[in-house]
C-alpha cells in the first residue's frame, strides 16, 4: 500500500528541483547579463572621457562597439541603472564624427540618432549641412519634414536657410514667412507664455526673413520687417542687430553696420555666413 504513495512524492521532489535548477540558471543568466552590461557601460563611459580627453578616433570605435553590442546585451530586460540608450550612443557618436571632420559619417550618426528619437541631434544634423556645403541637401531634409508636418516652423527656417544658401534670397524670404505664420500655433503648444509677446524664435526669424528679403532685392519690405522689430523688441534688448546691421549698410552707414556686427553672436551657421558676407563687403 505504501509503494503507490511514493511516485506523487518523488514527482513532486523532481519539480521542485526542476524549478530550483531553473531558478538557479534565470539567477545566472541574469547575472551574466548584468555584467554584460555593466561591462559595456564602462565602454560607454571610457569613451566618452576619450572624446573629453580629444582622443576622437579611439573615441568614435568605442561608441561603435559599444552600439554593435547593446542589442544583444539588453535583452530581455534592462538591469544596470543609467545604462545608456541607442539614440544617446549615435548622437555621441554624431559629435565626435564631426568634430574629427568625419562629416559623412557624423551626419549617418545623427540621422541614426534621429530615427530612435525624432529631436536627437536635429539641430546638430541640420547645421552640419549648412557647415559642410550641403544646402540642397537640407532643402531635401527640410521639405520632407513639411510634407509630414506642413505647419512645422522648424522645417521652414530650415528650408529658408538652405534656399539662403544655394542662392534663392526670395524663396527663402517665402519660407521665413510660412515659418512666422505657423510659429504662434507652435508656441502654444511649446511655450504659452510667449505666444503673446516677441519670442527669441520669432526675432530670429523676423531678422532673417528681413534680411532675405533685402538681398532678393525687397529694400523696402526688409526695411519696415527690421523697424517694425526694433520697435517691438523690449529696452535693452538688442534682438535686431542682424537685419539692423544690413539695413545700415544700405543706408550708407559702414560704421554703424560693422558695430552692429561686433555686438552680434551668431546663434547657428546660416546666421554667420550672412555675417560674414556683410563683413567682406564693408569698406575698411
Amino acid at each position: 500500500m505504501s509503494a503507490p504513495a511514493a511516485h506523487p512524492r518523488r514527482r513532486l521532489a523532481l519539480a521542485v528541483l526542476a524549478a530550483l535548477l531553473l531558478l538557479h540558471l534565470a539567477a545566472f543568466g541574469l547575472y551574466a547579463l548584468r555584467e554584460r552590461q555593466s561591462q559595456l557601460l564602462s565602454l560607454y563611459l571610457d569613451a566618452r572621457d576619450q572624446w573629453k580627453a580629444g582622443h576622437h578616433e579611439l573615441a568614435a570605435r568605442e561608441y561603435r562597439e559599444f552600439l554593435a553590442a547593446r542589442p544583444g546585451a539588453t535583452w530581455p530586460v534592462v538591469l544596470v541603472r543609467a545604462f545608456p540608450d541607442a539614440a544617446s550612443a549615435w548622437f555621441a557618436l554624431g559629435r565626435v564624427e564631426a568634430e574629427r571632420g568625419a562629416v559623412d559619417a557624423a551626419l549617418a550618426a545623427f540621422r541614426q540618432s534621429m530615427a530612435l528619437e525624432a529631436s536627437r541631434g536635429r539641430r546638430e544634423y541640420r547645421d552640419l549641412l549648412l557647415e559642410s556645403g550641403r544646402g540642397a541637401a537640407l532643402a531635401a531634409f527640410a521639405r520632407a519634414e513639411l510634407a509630414q508636418d506642413p505647419h512645422s516652423p522648424l522645417a521652414a527656417k530650415d528650408l529658408g536657410a538652405a534656399l539662403l544658401a544655394t542662392g534663392d534670397p526670395a524663396g527663402a524670404s517665402a519660407a521665413y514667412l510660412r515659418a512666422l505664420e505657423d510659429l504662434p500655433a507652435y508656441l502654444a503648444v511649446h511655450d504659452p507664455a510667449m505666444v503673446d509677446r516677441l519670442s527669441s524664435q520669432e526675432a530670429d526669424l523676423i531678422n532673417l526673413w528681413s534680411v532675405a528679403r533685402r538681398l532678393a532685392g525687397d529694400r523696402t519690405g526688409a526695411d519696415l520687417g527690421c523697424e517694425r522689430l526694433t520697435r517691438r523688441a523690449p529696452p535693452p534688448a538688442h534682438v535686431d542687430r542682424l537685419c539692423r546691421a544690413y539695413l545700415l549698410a544700405d543706408a550708407g552707414d559702414p560704421a554703424g553696420a560693422r558695430a552692429e556686427l561686433a555686438a552680434y553672436q551668431p546663434p547657428a551657421p546660416e546666421h554667420q555666413a550672412l555675417a560674414d558676407a556683410l563683413a567682406a563687403r564693408l569698406p575698411r
